[in-house]
């Protein structure tokens, strides 16, 4: 008599990546929880701490679900922590802090410098309380220098990085970027240079913390290709050119007989006679003057005039399908409608629908990077404010209900 066969044994579970790393955030608008953010979707542990009966200011921005007391914006950024509503500019709620810090690794924060030391917390406070915790600070423009106290948003930072002067059409005023990308670049960099410290330590075995200080401004720098360089070794000011590259031919944005844009990129030889060739003017890639890259720039306008007389006679589906199947990186210009239901977009599952509490779901971008092993996920959605203030101060720090209901009272905590 044969045996049944055995159940198949569960899969392991992984730890997520940061699983095991606490960090205590304190932030509002974008740049601070968006680093804590991408922290807790590799598995960290984020303690939100948020002025009781305020909360982060991002829970009014943007369109809110219906019957709803924080935005859809407010789920995506506040997703995977834990809300404490905490009012550490007082002493007890300082005090509370520095016992949070003590089992902390790290410390998030993006307001003007000089405001937590107003508020009592010093660097060297918060190292009394945990030496090897990894401090990152993000603001306008740095902890020090002379415009350290000037007070700066995203917009700002996109003038004074040089980002908003080259953006825009060459006639026309200068055009800030649609989206705040100083604020989520900071988030970036500041997630980065979080987890290449704890890393450091790990690898040199040091008990020492860290103090990562970056300013708005210049998460654009390492952007700007080779405007430094033009101007430091020829005096050039990089000026607006719209659409069109000002270093590579041809290339930018055309207008297809549907009347919507492409864009298309001719860059390289090879893929220039691939262009060329598509749009029926195999001649111009014979020419002495296209052959290379910079007679290409000298002479654009006659290439345009070429894909676009090709261009008005096709609608932007045939003339997609046509370039790509030449091999040319060509693309429609997405509206957010394009780009959602896209099936590349799709198939990558770059959007997820995640399930609310109180019922229904809430759209909001998928974590990122994809990960083979270890992946990010999403837990749970931005929770209300001062969701989790209890909990985390009865199990955590053992307050019972009585000091609790009086730290209430007394408008230090909220729940």
């Amino acid at each position: 008599m044969t045996s049944a066969p055995h159940a198949p044994s569960p899969a392991p579970v992984v730890p997520a990546a940061l699983d095991g790393i606490r960090a205590i955030e304190i932030g509002t608008f974008i740049s601070a929880p968006f680093a804590a953010t991408l922290l807790a979707d590799f598995g960290a542990e984020v303690i939100k701490l948020e002025l009781p009966d305020i909360g982060d200011p991002m829970r009014t921005l943007g369109e809110y679900p219906p019957g709803g007391d924080s935005s859809y914006w407010w789920s995506a950024m506040g997703r995977n922590k834990r809300s404490v509503a905490l009012d550490v500019r007082t002493d007890e709620g300082r005090e509370i802090l520095g016992r949070l810090l003590e089992s902390a690794d790290v410390l998030v924060e993006n307001f003007r410098p000089g405001t937590l030391e107003r508020w009592g917390i010093t660097m060297d406070w918060v190292r009394a309380r945990r030496p090897g915790i990894i401090v990152a600070r993000i603001s306008g423009y740095g902890q020090d220098g002379p415009w350290r106290d000037v007070p700066g948003f995203d917009r700002n930072a996109q003038a004074f990085s040089g980002l908003v002067y080259v953006t825009g059409e060459p006639d026309m005023p200068p055009q800030q970027a649609g989206l705040p990308l100083c604020d989520f670049n900071a988030g970036l960099w500041g997630a980065f240079g979080i987890v290449t410290a704890l890393l450091g330590q790990l690898r040199q075995r040091r008990e020492s913390g860290n103090e990562i200080d970056l300013a708005l401004y210049e998460t654009m720098i390492p952007f700007l290709k080779d405007m430094p360089q033009r101007f430091r070794h020829q005096g050039r000011v990089t000026e607006r050119t719209g659409n069109t590259p000002d270093y590579v031919a041809p290339g930018g944005a055309y207008r297809t007989g549907s009347g919507e844009w492409i864009f298309i990129s001719g860059t390289g030889d090879r893929v220039f006679e691939r262009l060329i060739t598509a749009v029926g003017r195999p001649d111009l890639a014979a020419a002495e003057q296209f052959r290379q890259n910079k007679g290409r720039v000298t002479h654009r306008p006659v290439l345009d005039a070429a894909i676009n007389e090709w261009l008005a006679a096709r609608s932007t589906d045939e003339a997609i399908a046509q370039l790509q199947a030449a091999d040319v990186p060509a693309v429609k210009i997405q509206s957010i409608r394009d780009v959602m239901t896209h099936p590349q977009v799709i198939a990558r599952g770059n959007f997820i629908d995640v399930p609310q509490p109180e019922g229904g779901q809430v759209c909001m971008p998928a974590p990122l990077p994809r990960m083979a092993d270890m992946p990010p996920q999403v837990r749970w959605p931005g929770e209300h404010l001062g969701q989790s203030t209890r909990r985390v101060l009865r199990d955590e720090l053992g307050l019972d209900d009585a000091e609790l209901a009086r730290l209430a009272r007394e408008g230090v905590i909220g729940a």
